[in-house]
């Protein structure tokens, strides 16, 4: 076997190639936007590599078969909250061999030692916790948008190299027209005669002020976690703007309390199952088709981080006025269902708020910790499902 970097065109060809062998017999598999993954190794693009290293390898056999690829790669500014210096795994796919997965996280482990890694985390992203995060263990559907998806075999690769389940990561589903409108509107419109509460949806015209307020919300409502990186306005409008032609203003708000930015509600159309033919490349041939798919669609499934309150003002009803502005007729027609992703299980005020909206768990991903010297101990934290 041999182990190749990935360097130029040539071996990012080939990196992009693996994943097609492995999900070549499974209709459920969408390839992710090969632009897309590629950004994320992209010191231009990607703002981790500001205090931040990476690096990509393929597997592949004497005859050129592939059989596998793996990224190992270290946030250091990211890793000055953390006990003990933490190395990440992602974009890991691999044949049903072990020893073929075995390989590969040997090689990524001794990278993240000599870089000075002292725990391993995996799979997942370099960079933003809100995309290819966990390895899939229940709910083996076709992916949404920037979720990672894989064949159930690779947990006990992971499992059997040490890997130590840490993080629930839970998606949630819920269907909008269950949505109790009617309680929540009377509720809002008690809570707006109480205080002086408004929403307002996402103005393209008015960018600037709007990622602003988002980070301000953003920043407050998810600071008590330890992996947590702020975010900025310029990442937050960059990331606006990328999906401008998806995006819908009508599904993405902030809430405000006597003018300060108190909460947000952020979900995109779920633009995955119009990917599928494009089969991870969007260019000349594929875009015209992506486009009229597009215009033909009526309906899509929302999917984002859902919601976020200010800690100030989490006893002000923020909450009810931004599920409210979600769901109004329009948004409930044109987005039956609603996916929120990326929440953890051990997020008990969020768990708590989402309870209320007649949802269910429908897939559940698992992040991973191994320690690479004695006498680290990993804490893993609660678990919501039994998988």
């Amino acid at each position: 076997m041999q182990i190749i970097e990935v360097k130029d065109r040539k071996s990012w060809k080939l990196f992009h190639q693996v994943p097609h062998q492995i999900y070549k017999d499974d209709p459920n598999w969408i390839c992710p936007l090969e632009k897309d993954v590629e950004s994320t190794f992209n010191p231009k693009l990607n703002k981790a590599f500001a205090d931040g290293e990476a690096v990509c390898y393929v597997l592949r056999e004497e005859d050129g078969r592939l059989l596998g690829r793996i990224a190992a790669f270290l946030d250091y500014e990211r890793n000055k909250t953390q006990p003990h210096p933490l190395g990440g795994i992602g974009f890991f796919e691999c044949v049903p061999d072990q020893a073929c997965a075995f390989v590969m996280f040997e090689k990524a482990e001794a990278w993240l030692r000599e870089k000075g890694a002292r725990v391993i985390e995996g799979p997942v992203n370099f960079g933003e916790r809100d995309k290819y995060w966990g390895l899939l263990v229940k709910g083996f559907y076709p992916p949404l948008f920037q979720e990672n998806y894989n064949p159930p075999y690779y947990r006990a690769f992971f499992e059997d190299w040490g890997f130590i389940p840490f993080e629930q990561i839970i998606t949630f589903k819920g269907d909008t027209s269950n949505i109790p409108v009617e309680r929540l509107g009377r509720v809002a419109q008690r809570l707006r005669e109480r205080y002086d509460l408004k929403t307002e949806a996402l103005d393209y015209a008015n960018l600037d002020k709007y990622t602003r307020d988002f980070c301000e919300a953003y920043n407050a409502s998810f600071n008590q976690f330890g992996h947590f990186k702020p975010m900025e306005p310029e990442q937050v409008a960059s990331i606006l703007m990328e999906a401008r032609s998806v995006a819908d203003p009508n599904i993405m708000a902030m809430a405000y309390y006597e003018g300060k930015p108190a909460g947000f509600c952020a979900f995109f159309p779920d633009i995955n199952p119009l990917l599928k033919q494009a089969k991870g490349k969007l260019n000349w041939r594929t875009i015209p088709f992506f486009l009229l798919r597009r215009a033909l669609k009526k309906t899509y499934s929302a999917r984002g981080m859902g919601f976020g309150v200010h800690p100030d003002y989490r006893s002000k009803g923020i909450f009810a006025v931004l599920v409210e502005f979600m769901a109004r007729p329009r948004n409930r027609k044109r987005y039956p269902l609603m996916y929120l992703t990326t929440i953890r299980a051990h997020n008990k005020d969020a768990i708590s708020a989402y309870e209320n909206l007649i949802i269910e768990i429908d897939r559940v991903h698992l992040a991973y910790r191994k320690p690479l010297e004695k006498g680290i101990v990993i804490e893993p934290f609660e678990f919501m499902v039994d998988v």
